[in-house]
């Protein structure tokens, strides 16, 4: 018997949509019975089955949460609406047959009160298959991305000043796995017989056995799943869900690797401080300066342009100026008084493949607000070139393919701002020309990049 009410109850999701689609119907004839010949007796006929159709959803529905282990408080609300759904088709069926203790009803009362209750019983019944926040997930993510234009990425945050002492499941994996997993993972919904609320619950696994493989953890069900593409079927979170983000992804594959630990504090576990440092709050730093200026030289602007000299602003609604002399080889040192109308304005300048040398240093320190400064493939031996301590912004200073000296390195380490210095040269080292200081090898860029080899790479095909 249990298993015939169970088959019985799996054709719900089925039936469910018959008495949607009678009452979408008959919504559609009576907001348009005026267009309509012998609508009412269309209306009637519709309403009909739409009363058949529903009586079978219910009784399915009922063996459904008989048989399948829905928690009442989970269904309740759903149940109850689609027997006021069914109340009101009743109702309405019988107020067109002339029913005498129905007529004194409005007969809107029938129509938008069947249309309301229609919502409501969808609503809580996506809410059984698709979880709480199956509508509000997706206007969260829309109102963040056209509020601010983005969408918070990292809604799991660390605290900079305990974070070694915190264990690893409880500080980052348990809060990750609630915001992405646990609307279809979780006492009330059990999809696929998973539960991921608890430790003990993540543990046990599902009707396709454990998640966690901790013999060979690279193929955890749980590993495998995060990582399939977002078109694959099996791909974890459904697509239509919240996607756990890069940083996400990699940490829990990496709780995964050393044995999906759960008491172990982070500091235990010796994790690098560049595997989670995404889960520090931050406060964004602009790149340029914050100022306030006045809107550039319109002659200055006027006689650049006709220079073929690019000019850009850092973004439409800045005052602050990029130029580029990449139109203008022959560009020299000496023409960089044509820049003195946008001096304050100036945060970016790219004078690649131009004719300067190095009597720019002393030029270019005339521009307080400069951040980034581009000289590649120019003859700059770096002679000079702490002049530029006078820019107290600099941020990134490119030099690459230029006739730069490594005995002119050291003078970097006057600039008070600087970050990163890009000095790759294809035609010789530098560091064979100079030995350099941990500070130096820390703001300066060689450019010799070697990807990591993987174990495919030896496999000849």
């Amino acid at each position: 018997m249990d298993a015939f009410l169970t088959f019985t109850g799996r054709f719900h999701p089925l039936l469910v949509h018959l008495p949607i689609g009678f009452i979408l119907l008959a919504l559609l004839i009576e907001f348009n019975r005026k267009n309509f010949n012998e609508s009412e007796k269309v209306l009637k006929f519709t309403l009909f089955w739409t009363i058949v159709s529903g009586v079978f959803s219910l009784i399915s529905g009922f063996f459904q949460y008989q048989q399948e282990g829905y928690l009442w408080k989970t269904i309740q609300a759903h149940f109850y609406f689609g027997i006021l759904t069914l109340v009101l088709s009743i109702g309405f069926y019988f107020f067109l047959r002339k029913q005498a203790f129905l007529i004194r009803i409005p007969r809107l009362f029938f129509s938008v009160g069947l249309l309301i209750s229609l919502l409501l019983t969808g609503h809580f019944g996506g809410t059984i298959t698709h979880g709480e926040n199956h509508l509000t997930e997706p206007l969260k993510e829309l109102s963040s991305t056209f509020l601010s234009g983005e969408s918070n990425d990292f809604e799991v945050q660390l605290n900079e000043d305990n974070y070694l002492e915190q264990p690893m499941y409880t500080s980052l994996i348990a809060p990750i796995l609630s915001q992405k997993c646990m609307s279809c993972h979780n006492p009330k919904k059990t999809k696929g017989e998973l539960q991921m609320h608890t430790y003990k619950a993540l543990q046990k696994g599902g009707k396709n056995g454990l998640i966690v493989n901790y013999k060979n953890p690279e193929q955890s069900e749980l590993f495998l799943r995060i990582h399939l593409p977002k078109e694959e079927k099996k791909h974890m979170p459904p697509k239509s869900k919240k996607q756990l983000t890069k940083a996400e992804i990699n940490i829990i594959s990496y709780w995964i690797e050393i044995g999906a630990p759960e008491n172990q504090t982070i500091g235990q576990l010796g994790v690098e401080r560049n595997k989670i440092d995404a889960f520090f709050s931050k406060e964004k730093e602009n790149f340029y300066p914050d100022v306030v200026l006045d809107s550039p030289d319109t002659k200055t602007l006027d006689q650049l342009l006709s220079k073929n000299i690019l000019v850009s602003p850092v973004t439409k609604e800045s005052n602050l100026l990029n130029v580029s002399m990449l139109n203008y080889p022959n560009f020299e040192t000496q023409q960089m008084d044509i820049l003195q109308g946008i001096q304050q304005h100036l945060v970016s300048i790219d004078l690649s493949y131009s004719s300067v040398n190095d009597s720019i240093f002393n030029r270019l320190a005339q521009f307080p607000n400069l951040v980034q400064i581009k000289l590649n493939h120019t003859k700059v031996s770096g002679e000079g070139m702490s002049q530029l301590s006078a820019l107290k912004r600099l941020k990134k200073l490119y030099l690459v393919e230029t006739s730069l000296k490594g005995s002119n390195l050291p003078q970097l380490l006057n600039l008070p701002a600087i970050e990163q210095v890009f000095v790759y040269q294809s035609k010789r080292n530098l560091t064979e020309e100079i030995e350099l200081t941990p500070k130096l090898k820390g703001i300066i860029k060689l450019g010799d990049y070697i990807l990591p080899k993987l174990a495919s790479d030896d496999i000849v095909y």
